[in-house]
C-alpha cells in the first residue's frame, strides 16, 4: 500500500486510490457470484435431467415387466390341457399382483368365440358359476372375442365378464393391431369406471395374443386365420403413475402422461402435490421438459415439472448472501483504504508545512521520515492482523459450507449425518468465539467497555473456567495441573471479564505447549492480593519480543497465529481488562522453547 503511495503526491490522485479499490471488489464480488449461481444453476439441471431419465427407465422396465408377465400368462394358457376359472385363478393368486406388479388391475382371457360355439361357451361359462354369464353387447356377428376370465374376481372385473372388446374402437383397435402384428398392443386412454361419468378412472389395456399350435404365424392372413384370443390386463394410470415416481424416487418433480398429442382430452394421469411458494422459488426459476416414449405402440408424451422441494435443495439460495457478503467486504476494504489514504495525506501535508520552515528544515525532515516508517509499520502490522482475522473467519465458514453440502447429498448414514452437524455446532462456537473477540477489542479500541462493580468469588470462578478448558488440554495429551489455594476469596469486579482474562491466559498456554507438554496453573493469595499463575513448558517467547507481549497488533511471529489458531488479541484484551480491575499481567520466559509464565495480580475485595 506504501508503495502505490509513493508514486503520487497529489492529494487528489491518493484519494481516487479507495473508489478504485471499491470498483473492483465490487466487480470482482458481482463476477463470483454470477459464477455460483450459473454453477448451481448447472448443477440442477443436472439433476433434474437424471431425474426424467430415471423416469423414462423406469417406465420402460415396468412396461417391459408387464409384458414379461402376459407372455407368462399366454404361456400359462398355452400349456393348459384343460384351461377353467378355476385353474386360471390360481394362477394369478400365486402372482401375487397387490404386492409384486402395482399398477396392474388384473390379468384376464379373451377368447375368440365362433356364433355356433357362443351357446356352447354360454352353458360352460355358467357351470363355472358365472350364472348370468352372456356375452354384450348384442351384436350378430361371425366371432367374438369375449372375456371369459379377468382375475383377481373382484366387483369391478367382474363387471368385464362376457364383454366383447371389439364393441369398443379404442379396444378394437389395439386388439386388431396385437392380432396383426403377434406382439403386444397398448390402448389409447380408456375410462376404467365407465358408469360413473363424474369420478371417472383413466386406464389403458395391454393386450398379447394368443394363436394355435402355441407359435405366431408368419404372415398376417395365417395370424388373423389362426387367432385363439389374447392374454390382457388392465391397468389404473394413477397407480401406475404413482408406482413410476416412487421407483425412479423422483418425488421433487411432478409428472403428466398424455396418450398422443398433450392435450386436456388425452390426459391420462398426472402426480398430485401442493405447491407452496417461498424464497427459493421467488429467486429460481422452474424447470420443465416434455419427452417421449413408445410403449406398445402407443405414443406417450410426459411433462416433467420442478416442484418446490427439488428447488429448496438447490444451493442457488446462497447467490444472495454471497453477494452481500461481497458488498460488505468491499465496503469494509474500501473504509479501511480511505482511512488510511486520508491519514497519508494529512500526514504528507504535515510534512509540507513543516519543510516549510527553514529554521527547523533538518529536525522536521526527520520527523517526517520517522513518522513515515512508524505509519508504515502499523500499515504492515494492520495489513497482516487483516489477513489473519480474514483466514480465521473464512476457515469454519468454509467447514460449514462443505458439511451443508454434503448434507444435502442422496443416501448419507445416520453417523455421517450426526458428524456433520457435530462439525457444524463446533465450527459455528468457533465463530462465535472468534465475533466476541473482536467485539471485546472494539470496546477497548472506543472506550467503550463496561465493568460491573459487584463481588466475584475468585476461587469459583477460577474452578469453573479450569473445568472447562480440560477437555481441549486432554486432547492434546497434555497434564493439566491446578494448584488453588484460596479459600472465599472475592474480588470487586465483572464476573464475565475476570472469566474471560482467565480463560485467555489456560487457552494460551494450551496452544502453545506441545503435546505431552505440562501446565501448571496455581491460585493464590499474597500482600493483599489474589495472584494467579499460569506456567508452561511450551515455545516461550524470545527476549526481543517479550516487552511487547501486550501490545496492539503486536505478534512474535505472524505465521503461528496462521499455526496455531486464534486472532492473536487475547493477551491485549485481558490486559485492558486487568488494568480496570486495578490489577497487572506479568509475563517472565527464559527464551524460545523455554516456557513462559503468565501472573494475574488484582486486589481482593476485603468488604
Amino acid at each position: 500500500m506504501a508503495q502505490l503511495f509513493n508514486k503520487s503526491n497529489n492529494p487528489t490522485e491518493i484519494l481516487k486510490l479507495p473508489y478504485l479499490i471499491l470498483a473492483v471488489s465490487i466487480f470482482i464480488t458481482i463476477g463470483i457470484t454470477y459464477n455460483f449461481y450459473k454453477s448451481a444453476k448447472n448443477k440442477d439441471l443436472i439433476r433434474f435431467t437424471n431425474a426424467i431419465s430415471r423416469v423414462q427407465s423406469a417406465i420402460d422396465n415396468k412396461i417391459n415387466l408387464y409384458v414379461a408377465l402376459l407372455k407368462g400368462g399366454r404361456g400359462f394358457v398355452e400349456s393348459s390341457i384343460e384351461l377353467n376359472r378355476k385353474s386360471f385363478a390360481n394362477y394369478v393368486e400365486s402372482l401375487n399382483l397387490a404386492r409384486n406388479y402395482v399398477g396392474i388391475q388384473g390379468i384376464g382371457y379373451n377368447k375368440i368365440i365362433t356364433s355356433t360355439d357362443l351357446d356352447k361357451l354360454t352353458e360352460q361359462m355358467r357351470a363355472e358359476g358365472h350364472t348370468n354369464f352372456r356375452i354384450y353387447p348384442e351384436v350378430l356377428k361371425d366371432s367374438y372375442p369375449a372375456t371369459i376370465y379377468l382375475e383377481p374376481f373382484n366387483e369391478k372385473n367382474q363387471k368385464i365378464i362376457g364383454f366383447d372388446m371389439s364393441t369398443e374402437p379404442i379396444r378394437k383397435a389395439a386388439l386388431e393391431k396385437a392380432a396383426d402384428s403377434g406382439e403386444p398392443a397398448a390402448t389409447g386412454k380408456i375410462n376404467l369406471n365407465p358408469e360413473d361419468e363424474i369420478n371417472t378412472e383413466p386406464g389403458f389395456f395391454i393386450y398379447l395374443p394368443i394363436y394355435k399350435n402355441n407359435e405366431i404365424p408368419n404372415s398376417v392372413e395365417a395370424r388373423r386365420k389362426n387367432l385363439v384370443g389374447y392374454i390382457f390386463s388392465p391397468f389404473g394410470a394413477y397407480e401406475f403413475l404413482q408406482e413410476i415416481q416412487k421407483t425412479a424416487s423422483a418425488s421433487d418433480i411432478s409428472l403428466k402422461i398424455y396418450d398422443g398429442e398433450s392435450k386436456s382430452e388425452n390426459l391420462l394421469s398426472q402426480t398430485i402435490h401442493s405447491e407452496s411458494k417461498n424464497f427459493v422459488n421467488q429467486i429460481d426459476t422452474d424447470y420443465t421438459a416434455q419427452r417421449e416414449i413408445v410403449v406398445e405402440g402407443r405414443r406417450w408424451i410426459i411433462e416433467y415439472h420442478s416442484l418446490t422441494n427439488f428447488t429448496e435443495q438447490s444451493s442457488v439460495a446462497w447467490t444472495p448472501l454471497i453477494f452481500l457478503g461481497g458488498i460488505i467486504f468491499s465496503f469494509l476494504l474500501f473504509g479501511m483504504t480511505y482511512w488510511e489514504t486520508s491519514a497519508r495525506i494529512k500526514l504528507q501535508t504535515t510534512a509540507i508545512k513543516l519543510l516549510d520552515s527553514e529554521t527547523q528544515k533538518q529536525g522536521l525532515l526527520e520527523n517526517e521520515q520517522k513518522a513515515r516508517f512508524a505509519a508504515e509499520q502499523a500499515n504492515s502490522t494492520k495489513d497482516e492482523f487483516i489477513a489473519v482475522v480474514s483466514h480465521e473467519l473464512r476457515t469454519p465458514l468454509n467447514a460449514i459450507a462443505g458439511w451443508i453440502r454434503i448434507l444435502r447429498t442422496d443416501n448419507l448414514s445416520q453417523n455421517t449425518k450426526t458428524l456433520a452437524i457435530e462439525k457444524i455446532e463446533k465450527n459455528l462456537r468457533l465463530q462465535t468465539k472468534l465475533v466476541e473477540e473482536l467485539l471485546n477489542y472494539s470496546e477497548i479500541l472506543s472506550g467503550n467497555i463496561n465493568i460491573e462493580d459487584k463481588k466475584v468469588d475468585f476461587c469459583r470462578v477460577f474452578d469453573t473456567t479450569f473445568e472447562e478448558m480440560e477437555f481441549s488440554a486432554r486432547e492434546k495429551s497434555i497434564e493439566f495441573v491446578k494448584d488453588n489455594k484460596l479459600n472465599g476469596h472475592h474480588i470487586l469486579g465483572d464476573e464475565d471479564k475476570i472469566k474471560l482474562v482467565i480463560y485467555n491466559l489456560l487457552m494460551n498456554a494450551i496452544k502453545f505447549t506441545h503435546s505431552g507438554g505440562n501446565i501448571e496453573a496455581r491460585a493464590f493469595e499474597n500482600e493483599g492480593e489474589i495472584h494467579l499463575s499460569v506456567k508452561d513448558d511450551g515455545r516461550g517467547i524470545s527476549p526481543d519480543f517479550l516487552p511487547h507481549i501486550f501490545d496492539r497488533f503486536s505478534q512474535a511471529d505472524t505465521s503461528s497465529t496462521r499455526v496455531y489458531g486464534g486472532l492473536g488479541l487475547g493477551l491485549t484484551i485481558s490486559n485492558h481488562i486487568v488494568k480496570l480491575h486495578h490489577g497487572v499481567i506479568e509475563a517472565d520466559s527464559g527464551g524460545l522453547d523455554k516456557g513462559s509464565t503468565f501472573t494475574m495480580k488484582i486486589p481482593f475485595y476485603k468488604g
